[in-house]
């Protein structure tokens, strides 16, 4: 997977589109105003944070949120339709990138490798592997 022509602006609008979709029942400002809810969210074990696992766990599942061929795989129109905002923009871009097997599709492997991608580049910032509510913070207000 090649990210080097990427910007890192749009990275980061990509990254938090694609959070912002997390707890879908809460606005964008209430998840601007409370990062601890984000991370409650996506926290899995427990421990108060949120892991790269916890990360590609919740992704997991939006795999068959948005898969309306039910092939396990995501083509480029399902992809675009789980992107947010501006990163829909950027669709053909990423697709392109993410897709390292050539193929029509983005397996699950594919997708993951992607999300791991934003999580390690553009989330967590600090690199100790876990997205922290300051972190969280930081990729709000970069928009």
């Amino acid at each position: 997977m090649s990210w080097g022509g990427s910007s890192m602006k749009k990275a980061r609008a990509l990254a938090v589109c694609l959070l912002l979709a997390a707890p879908a029942a809460l606005p964008p400002v209430a998840l601007a105003q409370q990062p601890g809810m984000v991370i409650a969210f996506l926290d899995k074990n427990g421990d108060g944070k949120c892991d790269l696992n916890e990360y590609l766990t919740y992704h997991v599942g939006r795999i068959a949120e948005f898969d309306k061929d039910a092939d396990g795989e995501l083509n480029l129109g399902e992809f675009r339709e789980s992107l947010q905002g501006r990163s829909k923009q950027n669709a053909n871009v990423i697709f392109k990138t993410s897709n390292a097997e050539g193929g029509r599709t983005l397996s699950q492997k594919e997708f993951l490798g992607y999300q791991a991608f934003v999580f390690k580049q553009y989330i967590d910032l600090d690199h100790d592997g876990f997205m922290s509510p300051e972190e969280w913070q930081k990729l709000m207000g970069a928009l």
